[in-house]
């Protein structure tokens, strides 16, 4: 079997360009062998058309797809003259798309006598048969520049959260009690792990490392400790001491040379609790959910006030059947978001020239998995792309297109996962180098969505009192519908159905 198959006997949501691989019920358009189609010993897309259609308004698609014109079809008519109007995931969508193929020649004809529209008349060719729908954009003008960095999404179907992001969870605790005497804050032992995703703690240091942007992950942390502390204090203010415990989670944005309190739950950057005499109680300190930058180091530090007085607070571990721990927990952001860089190229390699993998980031990546739909950014409505309606669910027969380039478009082949677990896209043609791979849209054309038919002409600018409507005819119509069309239109003509 040769070449790629595009249609297939029902087209539904999950494959509405009939992309994917499977029996096809007009052939093969690349091979003259009769591979079952039912037209004997000539492809499909070779046969003559039976439909001609009949088109009620056109429509720019700039910007998802530039400079082109969308013509609305009405209609389809057959050669004795039988009218029908295409429904979703009906025999008429497929008769449209197989009597005006992607790539095909058309001529389009109108009644019309205005010359506003007069380009839009005569010989073209079909780029596309349905509505066109956006999935995920960045772009915001028409300029390699013209891009935001920044992503938002709000739940997919079902409202599940972001949880194929990165999982930076992670527990553990102090193993042997200890009496504690330090005046200068000191890092606690938590050495034993229970839990600890990505290896990012480290047990024999006692402290956490991010190993990648939370913000990719659309996703912030917080960080909490407890400890179990018991006093043999005599008085709250023996030997002159105040007999506290001051508990810090310190931040390092400098590979681990300098550290900084986080900000806790309560306001406060140090968790203070005194004790008096025989006392024992949990001290809980707790950051504010926040955002963490690759390399950022945690640790939990303490210090007592209680130097040269041996043996008078002393916090208790697992051999003392406490729970002393230091932990974290992640929580989604209501409107997740995700910032560049978006996708990369280079995870695969191949010898060939035919084709790029484009892989996601992690965090577009567990948007993918949830099935989440981008809110439309504020500037590209501006630039007057439409209202992403789709969760980020991109197909094969979908395209993606990079810096605002008609000559950078790229047809989605096939999805794929990286051994990392990432989100890859088999993309053909190849993507030129040195592209700005976080300016993109990524837009599909779903004929179960609305009757167009895409031509490769720029709609003129300007507009007129009524609505530009005509006849789409194929190159190569049968003798029957040829000989008849005349007679077609006049008969439809008199009876008011156009």
């Amino acid at each position: 079997m040769s070449g790629i198959q595009q249609y297939t006997p029902q087209l539904t949501d999950n494959d509405p360009q009939g992309f994917l691989l499977g029996d096809n019920i007009i052939g093969d358009f690349n091979t003259t062998t009769n591979n079952g189609s039912g037209y004997g010993a000539y492809s499909a897309a070779e046969k003559n058309q039976t439909y001609f259609a009949y088109f009620s308004s056109v429509g720019s698609t700039t910007p998802e797809i530039i400079d082109q014109t969308a013509y609305f079809v009405k209609y389809l008519i057959d050669a004795q003259g039988n009218v029908v109007a295409p429904q979703p995931n009906s025999i008429d969508i497929l008769n449209m798309l197989q009597n005006f193929e992607t790539g095909r020649v058309v001529n389009v004809t109108s009644l019309e006598g205005t010359t506003l529209f007069t380009t839009l008349l005569g010989t073209k060719q079909i780029t596309g048969v349905g509505r066109i729908q956006p999935i995920l954009i960045t772009e915001t003008g028409v300029e390699r520049t013209d891009y935001i960095t920044t992503m938002s999404f709000s739940a997919g179907p079902g409202g599940v959260g972001l949880d194929s992001a990165y999982n930076y969870a992670f527990s553990a605790t102090k193993v042997a009690s200890a009496y504690i005497s330090n005046q200068s804050f000191a890092t606690l032992d938590f050495g034993s792990v229970s839990s600890n995703s990505g290896s990012n703690y480290n047990n024999s240091t006692y402290i956490y490392t991010f190993p990648n942007d939370t913000t990719s992950q659309g996703t912030q942390v917080t960080f909490r400790t407890k400890l179990r502390v018991t006093s043999a204090f005599s008085g709250p203010n023996q030997n002159g001491r105040s007999n506290y415990i001051k508990i810090q989670i310190q931040r390092s944005t400098d590979g681990g040379s300098n550290y900084s309190p986080l900000e806790l739950t309560d306001g406060n950057y140090t968790k203070l609790r005194y004790f008096t005499d025989g006392s024992t109680a949990d001290v809980v300190a707790q950051t504010k959910p926040l955002n963490f930058n690759t390399g950022d180091k945690i640790r939990v530090q303490y210090s007592v006030d209680s130097s040269g007085v041996a043996n008078q607070l002393r916090i208790l571990a697992a051999d003392n059947g406490a729970s002393t721990l230091f932990t974290n927990t992640q929580t989604y952001i209501a409107n997740n978001f995700i910032t560049s860089p978006f996708w990369s190229i280079g995870t695969y390699t191949t010898a060939s020239n035919d084709f790029t993998v484009i892989t996601a980031s992690l965090g577009l990546t567990g948007l993918n998995q949830n099935q989440y739909l981008q809110v439309t950014p504020t500037a590209s409505l501006a630039f007057n792309f439409s209202d992403i309606t789709l969760p980020f669910t991109p197909e094969p027969g979908d395209f993606i297109r990079f810096e605002y380039d008609p000559s950078n478009v790229h047809t989605i082949y096939e999805n794929m996962t990286t051994t990392g677990g990432n989100l890859a896209l088999k993309v053909v043609p190849p993507v030129p180098s040195g592209s700005i791979l976080d300016h993109f849209c990524i837009y599909r054309v779903n004929p179960n969505a609305g009757n167009q038919i895409i031509l490769n002409i720029a709609k003129p600018s300007g507009s007129t009192s009524t609505n530009l409507t005509g006849f789409i005819k194929p190159q190569y119509m049968s003798k029957e519908l040829e000989d008849n069309f005349t007679t077609i239109i006049q008969k439809l003509a008199a009876e008011g159905i156009i």
